[in-house]
C-alpha cells in the first residue's frame, strides 16, 4: 500500500511540456491525497470534466505542502488545500486566487497519532510532535494544544512530510504525528500506535477547498460553473452507484474500500446546494478566514494584518 509520490522536479518536466501547437493549455489543479478530493479524480475518470466542456489537468503530489508549493512556484493554476493553504498562498508570493469550490468540512478526518506511551494531547507536554509546519499540520496541533490549555512552545516541534511520518514514528523520532487519510489509514494499522485527537473536537474550523488564481479565472470565466457542474456529477454517481465509486475512489488512494469508507465518516461532503448556502452567508467565512489568518501571524507563519478576506471567496 505505498503511497506514490510525485516530486515538485518530476513533476515540473511534465510541466514544462509544451502544448500542441494552437491549442489551449489545460487548467492545471495540483491535488493532493485526500479522501474528499477525491471526487475530483472520479469526476476525471468517469469523463466529467470533458462532459461539461473543461479542460483539466489534476497533477496528483504527495501532500498539502507539496501541492502549495507547486502553486507558489508558479506551476499551477490553482490547488486543493484547506483554508488555512489557500490563506497563506497570496503571503507566501502566490499568485491572487479565489476558492471557487469548498468540498467538505474536516469533521474528524484529520488526525493525531501518538504512540502508546502517549494517551492524550496533555500528554504530549516535552514531547516531539511531527507535523508540516508550512501548512494544515501546524494548524491542527495548535488548536489541539490551545484545547487542551498549551501552547506551540510546550512542545518539541518537527517539520516531518506525511510520507516520511510513518518512519519517524516507527523508529522513535517524534512520538506523535498530525497526518490525515489515506496516510492515516496506513499508520494505525501498527499496534503500537494510536490516536489521540481529531478534528471533531473542532467541528466546522477546517474547511477543504479548490481555489485557482485570479488570472486562470480572467482567462477562463466559465470555468467555475464547469467545475461546479462536474463535481455535482460526481457526487451523484456516488450516490446512485456507492460500491463501484468507493472501489475507485479507494483504489487511487492505495487503501481499501473499507479504510476509504471509513475515513469518509471524518469529512463532510458538500453538494453544491450546501456550498451554495455556506457561500450565502460571506460573513461567516470571512470570520473563519479571519480567525485562520490570525492563528499564522500569531504563529509567525505569515505576515499580515489579515486584511483583503472578502475577496477570498469566488461569488
Amino acid at each position: 500500500m505505498k503511497l506514490v509520490l510525485a516530486t515538485i522536479l518530476s513533476v515540473g518536466l511534465i510541466w514544462a511540456c509544451s502544448e500542441p501547437k494552437g491549442a489551449s493549455p489545460p487548467l492545471k489543479i495540483a491535488t493532493n491525497p485526500w479522501p474528499g478530493y477525491e471526487f475530483l479524480h472520479l469526476a476525471d475518470q468517469l469523463g466529467y470534466f470533458k462532459q461539461v466542456g473543461l479542460d483539466v489537468d489534476l497533477i496528483q503530489l504527495g501532500s498539502l505542502s507539496d501541492a502549495q508549493q507547486a502553486y507558489l512556484q508558479g506551476h499551477a493554476d490553482g490547488l486543493t488545500s484547506t483554508l488555512i493553504e489557500a490563506v497563506q498562498a497570496p503571503h507566501l508570493g502566490g499568485k491572487p486566487l479565489q476558492v471557487v469550490l469548498i468540498p467538505d468540512f474536516s469533521n474528524g478526518g484529520d488526525v493525531i497519532i501518538a504512540n502508546k506511551g502517549v494517551n492524550s494531547i496533555s500528554e504530549l507536554k516535552g514531547r516531539r510532535v511531527g507535523a508540516e509546519v508550512s501548512s494544515l499540520g501546524i494548524y491542527i496541533l495548535t488548536r489541539a494544544l490551545h484545547k487542551y490549555g498549551m501552547e506551540i512552545e510546550d512542545v518539541e516541534l518537527i517539520n516531518v512530510e506525511q510520507s516520511n511520518g510513518e518512519n519517524a514514528l516507527l523508529t522513535g523520532q517524534i512520538d506523535a504525528f498530525v497526518t490525515y487519510p489515506p496516510v492515516s489509514s496506513k499508520l494505525l494499522h501498527h499496534t503500537q500506535l494510536h490516536q489521540v485527537f481529531d478534528t471533531s473536537e473542532i467541528p466546522y474550523e477546517v474547511l477543504d477547498t479548490v481555489s485557482l488564481s485570479k488570472e486562470a479565472l480572467r482567462t477562463n470565466p466559465e470555468a467555475v460553473e464547469k467545475l461546479k457542474k462536474a463535481w455535482q456529477m460526481a457526487l451523484d454517481f456516488s450516490s446512485k452507484h456507492p460500491i463501484q465509486a468507493y472501489q475507485i475512489m479507494a483504489r487511487r488512494e492505495q487503501i481499501t474500500e473499507e479504510e476509504f469508507i471509513a475515513a469518509l465518516q471524518g469529512i463532510e461532503v458538500l453538494s453544491l446546494k450546501q456550498q451554495s448556502q455556506i457561500l450565502s452567508s460571506p460573513n461567516q467565512l470571512e470570520q473563519m478566514a479571519s480567525q485562520v489568518c490570525s492563528l499564522l501571524v500569531e504563529l509567525e507563519n505569515i505576515s499580515s494584518d489579515c486584511n483583503g478576506l472578502k475577496d477570498l471567496f469566488y461569488r
